[in-house]
């Protein structure tokens, strides 16, 4: 009514030319809505990556994770008696603990950002690229992680014992990779390259216990303490989190050669902690560590704009 009271007659012509006519791509996505914006970015991230099975069967005790068409990611599952034996007496210990982590651990059954936020400044207006890259890390991880548990199944520890009796639901599906371990070492990495004024060298940083990573491996821990992962569901999160992180950041970065890993889940028989996981990564047996190629021009104008800006709030 208003706009037939103000308007007139108009018999349909234009009157003006639209402003953003011949924006370019990241102008275009600044303008976008949240919602829209992060099923844009989803959208090109899971265009880059993707997971490898063999489909022709109902078990798969191998998978990979590629990268632009190159595997940079390789698991290979333990198996449950294997679990049993070499595993579940670290539930044991780490059960001690349950009384003083139990707060931590409700809180990141579905929050772990906030614990990074601890370490570097996170806020919506001043932050802004840094926090929809993060945020899109853990929706890629999830789209990358469950379906390896999916065709891993590796049973939980409480299927192999009632006295595990853990203090948090136990989750339907397979153990192995760990989520949390994926997405906390995912994202400490991403996030060690905007926060510190350094060369971006994960591995090292995983050695010399930055905050983020220490942060990392509390969380991974504390899936362990709570009962519903062993220490090598960890091991292997953080492997696939580090590796795919470290390959988009250097892609980001301009860089072409990334890193790939492949974890013999099927031999480690024990703990997870930043020591662990240095001496894994230093010692090319558990971890095998290799290059591959890419090509730079699989990241879009636009992602290359996000990160510029995503580095310029550090």
């Amino acid at each position: 009514m208003a706009r037939d009271g103000t308007v007139g007659f108009w018999d349909g012509s234009p009157d003006r030319e639209p402003h953003p006519t011949g924006r370019d791509s990241w102008a275009a996505l600044k303008a976008m809505e949240t919602g829209p914006r992060r099923a844009v970015l989803d959208q090109a991230l899971t265009g880059m990556f993707g997971v490898s099975l063999d489909t022709s069967t109902d078990t798969n005790d191998e998978g990979r994770v590629t990268l632009g068409g190159e595997t940079i990611v390789t698991l290979r599952k333990p198996t449950n008696a294997f679990l049993a034996q070499n595993q579940l007496g670290f539930l044991r210990t780490y059960a001690d603990l349950r009384g003083d982590r139990l707060s931590e651990i409700v809180m990141q059954t579905g929050d772990i950002q906030s614990f990074f936020a601890l370490v570097g400044y996170m806020a919506p207006d001043a932050t802004k690229w840094t926090l929809a890259l993060n945020q899109a890390i853990y929706r890629l991880c999830t789209m990358i992680e469950q379906p390896l548990k999916h065709a891993f199944d590796v049973a939980r520890p409480i299927a192999m014992t009632a006295k595990v009796q853990p203090i948090i639901q136990t989750p339907g599906h397979g153990s192995w990779p760990s989520g949390h371990a994926t997405e906390s070492f995912a994202s400490a990495t991403l996030l060690t390259r905007l926060f510190y004024n350094r060369a971006f060298d994960p591995v090292q940083q995983i050695a010399d216990g930055n905050e983020l990573y220490r942060h990392a491996e509390r969380i991974a821990m504390n899936r362990t303490v709570a009962g519903v992962h062993f220490p090598t569901d960890s091991m292997a999160g953080a492997v696939l989190g580090v590796t795919l992180a470290e390959a988009l950041v250097r892609l980001l970065d301009g860089e072409t050669e990334v890193k790939a890993r492949t974890f013999h889940g099927d031999a480690y028989a024990g703990d997870f902690t930043l020591k662990a996981l240095t001496d894994a990564l230093a010692g090319n047996t558990i971890i095998e560590t290799t290059s591959v190629t890419l090509t730079a021009d699989i990241i879009p104008a636009w992602l290359r704009r996000m990160w510029a800006d995503a580095k310029e709030e550090w």
